[in-house]
């Protein structure tokens, strides 16, 4: 066997064993997630001070998927740079799969925000919907959400891999700076409503207790291992699709 067709094999066998043991640990881990949340986190119904305490246990898939999305755009503007610096469509492919699967993180983290969000935030006198929507981080992550919806249609509709992939990874790079911003707000801004788990930042009133924290850390290892699963295969899916239109139109 040819040197590079045996590195090749190896690559693809270790890449092949990465997919199935991320798949088996999500597998477990989500089910260890759902006891943690409902047997052994704080009983929310006995504090006075929480208007929503079933709606609340969204608290430990919220964040989770947050950071998660985060990790995948990440990976994305990684392999952004590498394809604006080589100009190779071998970071494209991967590129491409982690934005779709952030930005289906991206999109349960919102689904679950805004459902924790207008029950726990809500105040008489006040749109729910609209206190949720107009909290900094809430702001941050919906700009978020929408340059990587931008970043999806565009590979959809512009025509040319090279003219693609490079305004893919413009994109890429600007959708990840909200990144930071939306770390920074909690941080930062006294009038953040959501929980700092990094510290008491500028909203001592929203931190979380040691007992939370250690299960958010558990349910982000569960979604981490969810995106490297689907992350894999959807690379080896799209790498399938590349293979089928080169066969298809050679030139």
């Amino acid at each position: 066997m040819h040197p590079l067709d045996w590195r090749r094999s190896v690559k693809e066998a270790a890449v092949a064993t990465i997919r199935k043991a991320s798949l088996w640990g999500a597998l477990l881990a989500f089910p260890v997630l759902f006891y943690l949340v409902w047997f052994v986190a704080p009983d929310w119904s006995l504090s006075p001070d929480v208007t929503a305490p079933l709606t609340r246990k969204l608290l430990f898939f919220h964040p989770a998927s947050a950071w998660t999305s985060f990790t995948a755009y990440l990976v994305t503007f990684v392999l952004g740079i590498a394809y604006l610096n080589e100009r190779d469509l071998k970071y494209d492919r991967p590129a491409q799969a982690a934005a779709e699967v952030g930005f289906l993180m991206n999109t349960i983290a919102l689904v679950t925000g805004t459902l924790w969000g207008i029950q726990e935030w809500a105040k008489t006198g006040q749109n729910s919907l609209a206190t949720v929507y107009t909290e900094p981080k809430v702001l941050v992550v919906v700009v978020m959400w929408l340059v990587f919806a931008a970043y999806l249609l565009l590979r959809r509709f512009v025509d040319g891999p090279e003219r693609r992939a490079r305004l893919s990874a413009a994109f890429a790079l600007l959708g990840f700076v909200t990144v930071p911003v939306s770390f920074l707000t909690s941080r930062l801004l006294a009038t953040s409503l959501h929980p700092d788990i990094a510290g008491p930042g500028k909203n001592p009133d929203a931190a979380v207790s040691a007992s939370v924290g250690l299960i958010l850390l558990w349910s982000f290892v569960a979604f981490l291992l969810l995106f490297i699963h689907l992350f894999l295969q959807r690379g080896r899916i799209l790498a399938a699709q590349a293979r089928t239109t080169r066969l298809e139109d050679p030139e």
